[in-house]
Parts: C-alpha cells; structure tokens; sequence
C-alpha cells in the first residue's frame, strides 16, 4: 500500500477486485478478496500522503483544512534537524515491523524450548523496544532527565543479564559473554541496515506520486488555455502515464515489499526456509 502510494490507484484495484467476484477473468476470481484488501490499503495510504492521481492534495484549495491536517506531508523537526514526516513513517512502519517479528520469534522459542532459552531474544526485544519507548519519551519531553537517566539505567541492566550472562542460564560465563558480544555485533549491523530498508517504501511513494504529478503536468501543458483537438492527446498522455505508473507500482509491490517480508521480517522472526521451490497459488496433495 505504501509502495503504490496513491488514493486512486486503490480505488482501481478495489474496483478490479469486484469485477473479478463477478467474472473469472484469467482464472483470478479466487484472488479477489486480495485484490480488494490491496485497493482498500493502497487508498488509505495514499489518503494519508494526500495524493490521488499524481495531485497533491495537501495544496487543494477545495480539501477541507481538517482532512488535510490528517495528511503525512510537510516536515518534522527531530532533535534540531528537519525530516520527511513520510520518511520518518516509513522507518516506524519498519522499527514496528521487526519488532513484531522479534517478538513473534521469542514467543516462539519460549512455546517449544522454554523461557530458559528464549531469554536473550527477550533481552534484546527490551533493549530495543524499551530504547525506542525511552527515546521517544524524552525527545518529547514526557520524561525528564532523572527519569530517563533511571529508565535507562534499569534496562540496560535487565537486558545486559539477558544477554551476556543468562543465555541461556546454566552455560560457562565466558561462553555467554563471547555469543553476546557476537550477537551484540550482528545486532548492531543487522538491525540498523533492516530498518533503513524500509526508507524503500517513502522513496517507491514518493516517487510514483512525483511520476504522476509529471505526467498530468505534461498534459496540462499540452492542453492550452483554449483546448480543441488537444483533448484527445491529453487524455492519451493521461491514460498512457498514469498506466504506466500503475504498473511499475504493482511492480514494486511484487519485488520489493514481498523483500522485506521474506528478508527482513523473516530473518528476526527466526524463519529456517526448507528449500522447496516456490509454486504461488497452486495446490499440492502433500
């Protein structure tokens, strides 16, 4: 939804997706409750970034101030530095995303192995989350520095044992403090460049609603002040750019966001692939 990043385009997926729970066009009529739920996430996101065939919403005269406000657009200041409000939700969405999957994998690991060796995974999971919470806290002045300076201090603690010492309890220390350290290191790369990853879905948005915006520019530009045999060619560069820019959407839907599902979701979900060949939409009788 993100990677299409435009109102209407969702409403033509929503449109394609009743079209195809009335007629089977290319055997797809079994899909098209996907197809709907797509259209229904790419118009909410596109909504929210204020975007619908390539116009800006937010720069509407008509668009009520309200509906605007409720737009991701504009900027941020975060700690003295300008940011992309659509940028920045990108990077929450992948912060809540490998969260999510590190804590489905340290439930998972406590359900089959026992808490006993699912600690470091919580360790971590309360590092991060409990940074982030600490963080956000303080950046918007919700704690004060006693505070913040305690909260830190405790969880540092709590999640330092988990990781260096009992994980899992029972082992030699040096052994312990050795994976930690190694776990520390995988943790530093691999998290921060997994959470950048996700800077993909502001930079694939914006760049459709930009492509967009070009195409209905050029066919305003062709169109004139006094439009006759114009419109015909308007309406050609119209259907021809947003068509094109609607396939290079689902495009990068397919490659990328289906990427940081089976990369980097998978990968701190603690996913073993198996090996079997991947056959989409087919039945097996095993």
């Amino acid at each position: 939804s993100f990677c299409m990043g435009d109102a209407a385009y969702g409403l033509i997926l929503i449109g394609v997706g009743l079209l195809l729970r009335k007629v089977n066009i290319l055997n797809l009529k079994p899909h098209w409750r996907l197809e709907g739920t797509l259209g229904v996430g790419a118009t909410f996101i596109g909504l929210l970034l204020g975007t619908f065939f390539g116009v800006n919403l937010a720069e509407v005269s008509w668009i009520p101030q309200g509906i605007r406000n409720c737009m991701i657009s504009g900027k941020i200041s975060v700690g003295g530095s300008s940011y992309d409000v659509a940028m920045l939700a990108a990077l929450v969405i992948g912060i809540f995303h490998i969260c999510l999957a590190m804590t489905i994998k340290a439930i998972g690991i406590t359900k089959r192995q026992g808490f006993k060796n699912a600690v470091s995974t919580w360790a971590w999971l309360l590092l991060i989350v409990g940074g982030i919470v600490i963080a956000a806290g303080a950046l918007t002045s919700v704690l004060d520095t006693e505070a913040t300076k305690w909260a830190v201090i405790i969880i540092g603690i709590l999640s330092g044992l988990g990781i260096y010492v009992f994980n899992p309890p029972g082992r030699n220390p040096l052994v312990n403090v050795g994976a930690g350290l190694w776990d520390t290191y995988n943790m530093a790369t691999g998290i921060l460049g997994d959470v950048l990853s996700y800077i993909r879905l502001y930079a694939l948005g914006l760049a459709g609603g930009m492509l967009g915006g070009a195409f209905n520019d050029l066919g305003l530009r062709l169109l004139g002040e006094n439009p006759t045999w114009q419109w015909f060619f308007f309406v050609l560069i119209l259907a021809a750019g947003h068509g094109l820019n609607f396939a290079m959407a689902g495009l990068s839907i397919l490659v990328h966001a289906v990427r940081l599902n089976t990369l980097e979701f998978s990968n701190h979900k603690g996913v073993s692939w198996a090996g079997y060949a991947f056959r989409p939409f087919g039945r097996s009788d095993k």
